[in-house]
């Protein structure tokens, strides 16, 4: 028997979360499915709002370069991070937009439509 939705719930997110969609959301937790993602997500997380080389997150994740290309541009194209020549290398960084986005996503129908009541239920 299915349940009914509570009033005030939409279930796109299409509103609150500045315009992300369930495919792109998808494509952000499929980004992040993998443990060097996931850890590359973080490390720029820590360092936000600046930025690391490639290299340096190589060295900091100890995974080859040639291997970290492939997830940094999983990364980019889900929109959680981006990247920005600094000289020869290219910098990356998180992108804010797209965290909060899907941040948003997340919490859009939390407590029937009332993401701010979210903290208070964390703390029950």
């Amino acid at each position: 028997m299915p349940v009914a939705k509570p009033t005030g719930v939409t279930g796109t997110a299409a509103g609150a979360a500045g315009g992300m969609d369930e495919r792109t959301a998808l494509a952000a937790f499929s980004a992040l499915g993998h443990a060097t993602r996931l850890r590359v997500f973080r490390l720029l997380a820590r360092w936000a709002p600046d930025g690391l080389a490639a290299g340096a997150l190589a060295r900091a994740l100890a995974v080859p370069p040639s291997t970290l290309t492939s997830h940094l541009q999983t990364l980019e194209r889900a929109g959680l991070i981006a990247a920005q020549r600094k000289g020869r290398s290219l910098e990356y960084a998180l992108s804010a937009a797209g965290t909060r986005a899907l941040v948003a996503y997340l919490t859009e129908d939390c407590c029937r439509g009332r993401p701010e009541l979210c903290g208070a239920a964390a703390k029950r």
